[in-house]
Parts: structure tokens; C-alpha cells; sequence
């Protein structure tokens, strides 16, 4: 009945202790951080926290999803522990009594090794200590719907008055309405209009403040009848507003608690339907309506209302309308952002949703969304094509990505699709850059290297920093670093400016750690090798020709075979291996075969221990005269050559 009679205090909790909470020992007060991040949970009392003496009152404390241990906090000490299911733990006082009772009381609840908030304390007043106060009707008169008037409550006898407060409470349930610190010994509850909720029957006492909260017993039963409209439900939807064809979707109906009235009837309406959508009868303060397998038809603003199951003339307000959304097949409109995507904080933005011009809807209504909303962030519904939803004074957290979709609003309520995505940005929020290379991080000193700093589409400037100093700035994204030196080393990072402000530059990338290795002595020697062996073979080749072109050549042939063969200025791992059965300064071979002269030749083989074989016909040359029936006598040579 919190909120009842609209005037002073609708709830009823003792003063809040003003406590510096750390993380100490466990059992007391001081062992709570309020840095904790699960969030603080609900105490209540049932019946209520207004109770007489001897009779037994329940504390139940609601926690978060999740939480499976409650503690029960009295005065600022540990009273109880308890492991619970469902979220929510209850702890039974028996037979209260008010110097050992009436206390202040919180909770808290935990999941794993984590610890909630504590709830807001919530002070057990135990009525029979002192004598009952007197209640009256004041001013009180009734023009139409409008009501005012105040009801009194006054102490039997003067006592300091600073040391009570007063309470106005449902006479049946005693649960407390309103809380009074008058400066006197008497105390004004007000009201200001007819409220459905402010008929029935009603009493008040007066407790202490301060711990033990001894109260008074109950004064008279005050009877008010002010007959109006029952005060407006509460909507809303799980799991949102804005869902794809084929979910499900609760839309949840919740009334306010009223002491006169028992089952009622939750009705769920469509704007522009003539019929409800859904009923429920409940004793409940809530109901749920499913919606199953929605469909772009179940577009639209959805409400509920209650009334009284015996009288059907008497109903709610209805609540606040929902829009809820179902994309659809009527083609996508398109959004624009004014002044631009990338904004600074505090500016105004507007959002432009525009029909398609091929559409021939003319009453429709535009909803703007934003991703990862899920509820509709704005609806208008206008009188030509197009809607502008305004975003004023942006913050870091209106940056996203928004878009719109657009429906009927008359029967069969067909939907757009959404639009296409358009991303704001503020500034205070932008993303830091990514900084790539190509076509690595480590490169050999003299090689080129391709730096890309990646970013927004929007932006118009890149700086390339070099140990955080500013090394080039350029309007594309591509640095060329060319001819890399060991000394060019470093870590490299970029960042890209805003088109807004010229003098805007976002913060850094990650670095990027870029190595230039100088050329090793052993790939050195490698290539000295190889060349050195191809300019043999080179000159192999030539001394053959010369061989064949004259007698005396032979001779040279044969001295140049073993000077260049012996490698005599080269290392000995470098040196060409020599035959194991020649001389340690013999490495050509000649085999004289009896054959007939034919063209030079080379044949090579390489073996499967990674030696290769060069085998050479080489022509014989010989100063004295041959007999031309002789068969002319051919040299082979074998050359073996090291490529370790």
C-alpha cells in the first residue's frame, strides 16, 4: 500500500545509518564493500513491518538472478545465514517482542565468492507500548472527481515529539501508508485528489525512532469512501519491443495493491482493434499475456487495463502504451543523420526517416531504433512521408547504430524492413585505430615496408608515430616506408582525424614492433659460394671449347681444371670436396676410352646423397702424329662439386 495518500513519506524504513563500509572481518557491518558488483536486493515484511506484540512476522529478502545465500543483517550485525533457491530467502521472527525485536533490519545476497549491497534497512515496529492515538476526517469534502481533506492523528499525551513518528496504516493489514515527524504531538496525512486507491478503512500510531521502535497500539478504524477510476496499470515486454517473425514475446501487466479489492479481470487492447487481444483473471497484482509467433501484423501500440470481476462498469486507466515492432515486407525506408555521423558532445542530431516514394501508404507511423535496444527509442506518426527524430545534447552513450522501419496504422498493419545502418559516432567515444604492415614485421635491412593505419570511413588525416614522436602525416592510410634500415627499428602507431575539426586527433593505436635485420655472414658466404662455382662452371665450359679448338689448349686445360678446382684462397668448408682415392691435390679424374670421336658432351646426375656428377668428353690432345685408322682416345672427366 506504498504510496496510498499522496503527502509526506510513502514508505516506511527507519532513518538510513551513515556507515563507511570496507571489507573486514565477516559477521559485522564493516565486512560489506559497496564497490561489489551484484546489485543491492529487497527486504519487505509480511504481513507487514507494523506488527503486535507476540505475533510472528516473516522478512524476505529478494535477491538477484542467480543468488543462492541470503544474510540477515540486524542493527548492523549478522543475525542470520541461509542458503536459498528462486532468489529469494525468508527468515521467520517468532513471537516478537519489542525490546528485542523492533530493530532496524537489512539483508543482503550472494552468488559464489561475491556479496550484494545491502538492502534499504527497514524498521520492525512492534505496536502495545504505549497507549492509542485519536484519528479524524479534517476538511474534508468532495466537488465532482476532485477530493482533498487530511486526516489527523494525535498523541493521548505530550511527550517530546522529536522522539516519535507517526504513522498512517490500512486498518486491516496495518500496513503503514505514510510516515509523519511532526513538530507537536500531531500529525497531518493529506490527500489531494479522488483516488480509487485511497478507499478503505484506516488507523494510525506513533513509535519510537530510534532503536528499540516501540509503537503505540493502533487507534481507531477510520472508514473513507471516495468513489473514482482505479489509477493506471504498469506495461512492459520481455525479452523487447522490437522482436523478429516466428518469436515469442510476454507482455507483463502489473496494478497497483489495493486492500478492497480481490480478483480482478487484466484485459490486453491493440490501438485501432475494436476487440481485446487477451484476458486474464488474477487475485495477483500482475499477468502475463503471451504473444506466440509474432507476426509484422502484431505490429502496434499495446495497453492494459484492470476492473473489478463483480462490477464491469468500474475499470482502470489504461497504461502506458508500447509500441511493439515486427519487421516486415514493405520495403525499407531510408535515414539520415543531420548534422553528420560524427558529432561533438552536447550537439543536437537529428535522425530523418523517409517512405519509399514507390509506397502508397499514407497513414503510417515511424519508429526509430537503435541496436542493441530492445525497445523502440522513438515513434511519430505524421501527416506526409517522413519523420525526424531528434537526439538532443548527445553523450558518449548515444553513439551506435541506429536505424527505422515504418507501418500502417490501419488493419492489416503491414511493416517495413528496417533500414539500412547508419553508425553516430561522438567524439568522446570514437575507437582507436589498427595498425598493419605488409609484409611483415621483420624485414632484411634495404627492403620496402607498407604500414596501414585503419580506421572509420569518415576520417581525413593519419599520423604515423614512431616511438610516440610524429613521424609522417599524409591523408591516406598507407605509409611506404621504403629502403629499411636496422637504425628505422622501433615501435610504430597511428591515429586518424576527425572531418568535423581539423584539430581533433583520436587516440593511439596499439603499437607495432618493427625489426630490420642487417645481412648475415653465413648468407654471405652462401652467395659467394654460388657465385664463385658458377663462374667455374662458366670457365669449365670455355676451356672445353678451347680444347677441342686446339692441340695446345690441352695442355692449358688441364692447369686450369686443377687451379680452379684445388681452391686454394677459399676455406677449407667452402673448397670443393676432393675424390677419396686421388691425390689431396688432385679433383679431376680422366678416363681414356676407345671409342670414336664424338660431339663434347655433358651429362649430369646427382645422387641421392646430394653429390653431383659432371661428366665431360673431353678429346685428347697429343703433339705427335696420329694414324687416322686409329680410334681417336676420349677423355672423361668426373667433377665433384660442394654446395655445403
Amino acid at each position: 500500500m506504498d504510496g496510498v495518500i499522496q503527502g509526506g513519506d510513502s514508505g516506511f524504513r527507519a532513518e538510513k545509518k551513515k556507515a563507511t563500509c570496507t571489507r573486514g572481518l565477516p559477521g559485522t557491518l564493516d565486512s560489506v564493500s559497496f564497490s561489489d558488483p551484484l546489485p543491492r536486493p529487497t527486504l519487505w515484511a509480511v504481513p507487514s513491518p507494523v506488527v503486535p506484540g507476540g505475533a510472528d512476522v516473516t522478512l524476505r529478502c529478494q535477491g538477484h538472478l542467480g543468488s543462492d545465500r541470503f544474510q540477515l543483517w540486524r542493527d548492523g550485525e549478522l543475525r542470520e545465514e541461509r542458503n536459498a533457491s528462486w532468489q529469494q530467502a525468508e527468515f521467520v521472527l517468532r513471537s516478537v517482542n519489542a525490546s528485542r525485536d523492533a530493530r532496524s533490519y537489512s539483508c543482503r545476497s550472494g552468488r559464489g565468492p561475491l556479496w550484494s549491497n545491502f538492502s534499504e534497512p527497514l524498521a520492525l515496529v512492534v505496536t502495545g507500548a504505549f497507549s492509542k492515538p485519536s484519528i479524524s476526517l479534517s476538511n474534508y469534502y468532495i466537488v465532482y472527481s476532485e477530493t482533498t481533506g487530511n486526516i489527523w492523528c494525535d498523541m493521548p499525551h505530550r511527550a517530546p515529539s522529536q522522539d516519535y513518528s507517526f504513522a498512517l496504516l490500512e486498518a486491516k493489514s496495518l500496513e503503514p501508508l505514510q510516515r509523519q515527524s511532526p513538530t507537536g504531538t500531531r500529525a497531518v496525512f493529506s490527500f489531494l485528489s479522488s483516488r480509487a486507491e485511497d478507499t478503505g478503512s484506516y488507523s494510525c500510531i506513533y513509535y519510537r525512532k530510534t532503536a528499540p521502535h516501540k509503537g503505540s497500539n493502533p487507534s481507531e478504524t477510520l472508514k473513507l469512501t471516495l468513489p473514482a477510476q482505479f489509477p493506471r496499470p504498469t506495461l512492459w515486454a520481455h525479452p523487447g519491443l522490437v522482436v523478429a517473425p516466428g518469436a515469442n514475446i510476454t507482455l507483463w501487466c502489473s496494478r497497483p495493491k489495493l486492500s478492497f479489492l480481490g480478483e480482478v479481470t487484466f484485459t490486453l487492447r491493440k490501438a485501432g482493434t475494436q476487440y481485446s487481444v487477451r484476458q486474464q483473471i488474477s487475485a495477483d497484482l500482475w499477468t502475463s499475456f503471451l504473444l506466440p509467433s509474432v507476426r509484422p501484423e502484431d505490429t502496434g501500440s499495446y495497453s492494459c487495463a484492470y476492473r473489478e470481476k463483480k462490477d464491469y462498469a468500474r475499470e482502470s486507466k489504461p497504461s502506458e502504451a508500447l509500441e511493439l515492432v515486427v519487421p516486415g515486407s514493405l520495403p525499407k525506408p531510408s535515414l539520415s543523420a543531420f548534422p553528420g555521423l560524427v558529432v561533438e558532445p552536447g550537439m543536437h542530431v537529428t535522425l530523418q526517416c523517409w517512405q519509399p516514394p514507390q509506397t502508397s501508404s499514407q497513414r503510417v507511423t515511424f519508429t526509430l531504433l537503435k541496436v542493441g535496444t530492445p525497445q523502440a527509442l522513438q515513434s511519430q506518426s505524421p501527416a506526409g512521408t517522413s519523420a525526424a527524430f531528434p537526439l538532443l545534447s548527445v553523450r558518449a552513450q548515444d553513439a551506435g547504430n541506429y536505424s527505422c522501419v515504418y507501418y500502417e496504422r490501419m488493419a492489416p498493419f503491414q511493416v517495413s524492413e528496417p533500414s539500412e545502418v547508419l553508425e553516430l559516432w561522438v567524439t568522446d567515444a570514437l575507437p582507436k585505430p589498427s595498425l598493419s604492415v605488409w609484409p611483415g614485421p621483420e624485414v632484411t635491412s634495404g627492403a620496402d615496408v607498407t604500414l596501414l593505419c585503419q580506421g572509420p570511413s569518415w576520417n581525413t588525416g593519419f599520423i604515423l608515430y614512431k616511438e610516440g614522436h610524429m613521424n609522417r602525416t599524409q591523408d591516406e592510410a598507407q605509409f611506404l616506408l621504403r629502403h629499411m634500415t636496422p637504425e628505422a627499428s622501433g615501435n610504430y602507431s597511428c591515429s586518424y582525424q576527425l572531418s568535423i575539426n581539423g584539430s581533433h586527433w583520436t587516440q593511439h593505436s596499439d603499437p607495432l614492433e618493427i625489426i630490420v635485420r642487417a645481412p648475415s655472414n653465413t648468407l654471405l658466404i652462401t652467395l659467394s659460394c654460388v657465385s664463385f662455382l658458377l663462374i667455374c662452371l662458366l670457365l669449365l665450359l670455355l676451356a672445353i671449347f678451347c680444347h677441342r679448338s686446339s692441340p695446345i689448349a690441352g695442355a692449358l686445360h688441364r692447369d686450369c681444371l686443377r687451379r680452379f678446382f684445388c681452391c686454394p684462397r677459399l676455406p677449407q668448408g667452402v673448397c670443393l670436396p676432393r675424390h677419396p682415392e686421388a691425390p689431396r691435390d688432385e679433383a679431376l679424374y680422366t678416363e681414356v676410352a676407345n671409342e670414336r670421336p664424338r660431339k663434347p658432351s655433358i651429362a649430369m646426375a646427382t645422387n641421392p646423397e646430394g653429390v653431383t656428377y659432371a661428366h665431360l668428353k673431353i678429346r685428347t690432345l697429343n703433339k705427335s702424329q696420329t694414324d687416322p685408322k686409329e680410334k681417336p682416345i676420349e677423355s672423361t672427366v668426373y667433377a665433384t662439386v660442394c654446395l655445403d
